[in-house]
C-alpha cells in the first residue's frame, strides 16, 4: 500500500471514529500533562507505544523506560452539594427528626428545607477520579510496557416524585409533613408515595457508583517512509488489555459508600488494536504533525449485572515544532467527543511549550475541554524535569481556572498531578 493510501485509509477510519464516543483520551506521561496535553506528535520514545506508536520509526536511543503515575480529580456538579449538605449535617438532622417529627424544632425544620434544595438539585452531577500507571519501554523501533487508565466516578440520582419533608413521628404509624415548616399529619400511603426520607432509605434516591480501570500490555512497532515530500511514520499496537469493572448503587446519606466496593467487581480481557502516523515535511524539518486512533477494533468489557463496555474508537491530531535545541511548541485536538462511563464527555484541545535550561526543563501550557457540558474553564498546566538523561525526574500539575467553594474553602473543579522517572541511552 502506498503511503497516499495508509494516510487516506487512516483518516477515513478516525472520520467514522467521530460519530462514536469513547473513555476519555489520556495521554500519558508528566511532559504532555504540563504542556496542555499535547504529546502525540512529541511524546517520549518510552511512552510511544501508548501515546502513538508511529513515534517509535524515528528513534534514536538504543533502549528508554518510563515509570510514571497520576492522578485526575473532576468535580461535575456534586461536589459543592454534597459538602453543603454536610455543613447542615443533613443525615444527622434527618435521623433525629425521623420518629419523632411531631416534636421538629424550627431549626431542624429549616435545615431540612435548605437540604431539600440542595437535594432536588444535585440530579445528574457527579465526581470523577481518574489514576493513571505506567511501565513504557522502547527498544529501536519496537515498544512495549505495562498502561493503566481508570475511569472512576459516581452519578447523583434524585427521585423526582418523592422530594416531601415527611417523617415518622414518635408514635409508630404517624407521619408527618414539616415541608411547610409547621408540623402536618400526614399518612403512610403519603409518606411512601412522595418523602424524600423514603426515597433516600430505599435507594430511589442514591449515587451509582461506578469505575473501569484498563490495563494495557501492549507489542508497538513504527516505520518510517520517504514519500518526496517528507517522512511518514506509521506505527501500530497489538495490545492485550485486562479491565476490571465495578458498580455499587448506594444511599445519599451512607458514610461508607465504598466499603467492601471490590466485592461487586467483575474482571474480564480482550485485546485492541492503535494506530498512528507522524508525518515530517521536508520543508519545515522541525515541524512534526500527528494523527493517532486508540481503540479502533471497538474493545469490550464485561460489567456487573451482565452487558458490556464498549471502548469506542478515540481519535487526536496533533503538532510540534522544535526551534531549537531548547525550545519545543506543542498542541493536540480530540476528533472524537469522548464519554465517560457517568455520561461526563470530553473532548480536549490544548497546548504548551517546553524550555529545556540544560540542567531544568520548564513546561507550560493550557487546555479546555470544548465538550458541551465543560464545567472546568481553561486549565492551567506546568511543569519541570532534571537530571541527565540516564536519570530524568519530572513533576506536572494541572488546574482548572473555574472552582467550587466548600465551607468557605475554595478548590478547583479539575485537577491532576503526575510524577515520572525516565532513564534513556
Amino acid at each position: 500500500m502506498t503511503s497516499s493510501k495508509i494516510i487516506l485509509s487512516f483518516v477515513a477510519s478516525a472520520c467514522v471514529a467521530t460519530l462514536s464516543s469513547a473513555m476519555e483520551f489520556q495521554v500519558l506521561g508528566a511532559k504532555a500533562a504540563s504542556m496542555g496535553g499535547a504529546g502525540i506528535a512529541t511524546s517520549p520514545s518510552s511512552l510511544a507505544a501508548y501515546n502513538n506508536p508511529a513515534l517509535l520509526a524515528n528513534n534514536a536511543e538504543k533502549f528508554s523506560i518510563h515509570i510514571g503515575a497520576g492522578i485526575g480529580l473532576k468535580d461535575t456538579g456534586a461536589g459543592k452539594a454534597i459538602g453543603d449538605l454536610s455543613n447542615l449535617d443533613f443525615s444527622g438532622v434527618s435521623d433525629l427528626v425521623d420518629g419523632n417529627a411531631e416534636n421538629a424544632t424550627v431549626d431542624q425544620i429549616n435545615t431540612l428545607i435548605q437540604a431539600q434544595g440542595i437535594i432536588a438539585g444535585m440530579d445528574g452531577t457527579g465526581f470523577q477520579v481518574n489514576p493513571t500507571a505506567d511501565l513504557g519501554i522502547s527498544f529501536g523501533s519496537f515498544g512495549t510496557g505495562l498502561f493503566g487508565t481508570s475511569d472512576i466516578g459516581g452519578v447523583v440520582n434524585v427521585d423526582p416524585t418523592h422530594t416531601a419533608l415527611i417523617f415518622e413521628g414518635s408514635t409508630a404509624g404517624t407521619y408527618f409533613d414539616i415541608t411547610s415548616g409547621t408540623p402536618v399529619a400526614s399518612d403512610l400511603t403519603t409518606y411512601n408515595a412522595t418523602s424524600i426520607q423514603y426515597a433516600i432509605d430505599n435507594g430511589t434516591t442514591n449515587v451509582d457508583v461506578v469505575g473501569l480501570a484498563v490495563y494495557e500490555i501492549p507489542l508497538a512497532y513504527g516505520h518510517a517512509f520517504n514519500t518526496g515530500y517528507g517522512s511518514l511514520s506509521v506505527g501500530g499496537a497489538l495490545k492485550y488489555m485486562k479491565g476490571k469493572s465495578f458498580y455499587k448503587s448506594v444511599k445519599l446519606d451512607d458514610d461508607n459508600a465504598l466499603d467492601n466496593i471490590n466485592d461487586n467487581a467483575v474482571d474480564s480481557s480482550t485485546f485492541g488494536i492503535d494506530l498512528g502516523l507522524a508525518f515530517k515535511p521536508t520543508k519545515v524539518e522541525n515541524l512534526t504533525v500527528a494523527l493517532v486512533g486508540k481503540n479502533l477494533n471497538t474493545p469490550s468489557f464485561d460489567k456487573i449485572g451482565g452487558g458490556e463496555y464498549e471502548i469506542k474508537p478515540a481519535v487526536r491530531a496533533g503538532g510540534a515544532y522544535k526551534f531549537n535545541e531548547w525550545a519545543e511548541v506543542a498542541m493536540d485536538v480530540d476528533l472524537t467527543e469522548n464519554e465517560s462511563l457517568v455520561g461526563y464527555n470530553t473532548r480536549y484541545i490544548g497546548g504548551g511549550a517546553n524550555f529545556d535550561l540544560s540542567a531544568l526543563e520548564l513546561n507550560i501550557g493550557l487546555m479546555k475541554n470544548i465538550a458541551s457540558n465543560d464545567e472546568a474553564g481553561v486549565i492551567y498546566t506546568a511543569g519541570l524535569a532534571t537530571g541527565p538523561d540516564w536519570l530524568h525526574f519530572e513533576l506536572s500539575a494541572q488546574m482548572a481556572s473555574k472552582s467550587g467553594e466548600v465551607d468557605g474553602t475554595s478548590y478547583p473543579k479539575q485537577a491532576m498531578v503526575n510524577f515520572a522517572i525516565s532513564s534513556a541511552w
